[in-house]
């Protein structure tokens, strides 16, 4: 056992004998230590990205969601940390947890990546030739111009998902001179019609999508959409991760791509995506890489490579 196996097992220990107003009460205790202006900015950070609920606002308060979740789901917390292949996962994973329980920023600032361009960990994923890239959530093409300038090698073709004409539209400006790119104005998720971006769900991504038939973004699901062999797949969709990979679960058997998910759009998000993926007809390893900030755990990756 390592130190941080020791270290998780203890947390866990406490998040098994300890009530749900008990864990409550010690992030509570634990937020006191923090200083008033640091309070200010975590808060801050959440009110304009409405995933985590906030720290002084009673109906939708940040404790209890942190609280109810590690309570609720501390077996599948157990289950995750322990399928994860190497000790620097596990790090992450302990950062992340000892962050939301604790208010630790130091074992944050320690995982923070320095080395690789987010989603590309060179020690993971070494050679990317001749394949089939999908890109959900290309944004402006920054995935795709890192994926480009870091293995700097031949590929198939790159799949690009926005789904506002106004996003797709810079995508294009900024990754037009790359050739064997299909632009997809579509959102991604577990369905195929209309939809709209979902206003009302305080708890979630601003930018999930639900059914519509009145909608005015067409929606489909990937194994409807792509019907070639896919080799990596990376999704960053502000919350829509969830349904988008049960859209997917087809590609996901028949091809085992990698896949390179964001996890981090709700404490939720952190167990389910795994969750999923685990329970597929695919054997993968599992990594977490950290992209984020030393303040509050964002930008994380899970990492899963067919076995």
């Amino acid at each position: 056992m390592n130190i941080i196996d020791k270290k998780i097992n203890e947390l866990f220990s406490e998040l098994e004998i300890f009530s749900l107003e008990e864990i409550k009460n010690h992030i509570l205790e634990k937020l006191k230590l923090v200083s008033p202006e640091l309070q200010q900015r975590i808060n801050d950070f959440f009110v304009k990205f409405p995933f985590w609920g906030t720290l002084f606002d009673k109906e939708n308060n940040t404790i209890d969601q942190i609280s109810k979740f590690l309570k609720e789901n501390t077996q599948k917390l157990k289950n995750f940390y322990f399928s994860l292949s190497d000790y620097y996962s596990k790090k992450i994973f302990y950062a992340i947890i000892n962050n939301w329980y604790n208010f630790d920023f130091a074992n944050l600032s320690e995982i923070m990546e320095k080395k690789f361009p987010h989603y590309f960990d060179l020690d993971l994923i070494t050679n990317t030739k001749i394949l089939t890239f999908v890109d959900i959530g290309a944004y402006t093409g920054d995935t795709i111009k890192d994926f480009l300038t870091t293995y700097n090698e031949e590929y198939k073709k790159i799949y690009a998902y926005e789904m506002t004409e106004e996003s797709m539209k810079k995508l294009k400006e900024n990754v037009y001179m790359y050739p064997r790119i299909i632009y997809k104005e579509k959102a991604l998720s577990d369905f195929v019609g209309k939809g709209t971006i979902n206003v009302n769900d305080v708890s979630s991504s601003s930018n999930q999508i639900i059914k519509d038939d009145e909608g005015n973004i067409l929606v489909t699901t990937l194994d409807e959409d792509i019907d070639e062999k896919i080799d990596i797949i990376k999704i960053d969709i502000e919350g829509g991760e969830y349904n988008a990979i049960k859209g997917m679960t087809k590609h996901i058997e028949e091809d085992r791509p990698i896949l390179l998910l964001s996890i981090y759009h709700g404490f939720n998000d952190f167990i389910r995506i795994w969750e999923y993926v685990y329970n597929l007809k695919v054997e993968y390893e599992f990594y977490l890489r950290y992209y984020g900030g030393p303040i509050f755990p964002t930008e994380i990756v899970l990492v899963c490579l067919p076995k």
